[in-house]
């Protein structure tokens, strides 16, 4: 079973985070996909497999993921002084 928590030494879940604290875990774990894709391509190339297929399928994952916000990422960008407004 999964654990919402970071490591069994953390006090925090995720959403107990501060926004910064969310950035910086945010932050290691896109480093984290990057190594683990160079890895995985270069399985894959190792093996004959194509490459082009996998990362079509990665680009899918990270457009569902993305998707989900394409309104928020399509309006105009706010100032922190208009949202406390």
């Amino acid at each position: 079973m999964l654990s919402s928590r970071r490591h069994n030494t953390a006090k925090k879940s995720f959403e107990e985070l501060t926004f910064e604290e969310q950035n910086h875990a945010m932050n290691r774990n896109a480093l984290q996909f990057r190594r683990q894709l160079t890895a995985h391509v270069r399985k894959a190339k190792a093996e004959g497999r194509c490459t082009k297929e996998l990362l079509k399928g990665r680009l899918r994952l990270l457009d569902q993921i993305f998707g989900h916000y394409a309104q928020e990422l399509a309006a105009p960008a706010m100032s922190a002084s208009d949202r406390r407004a």
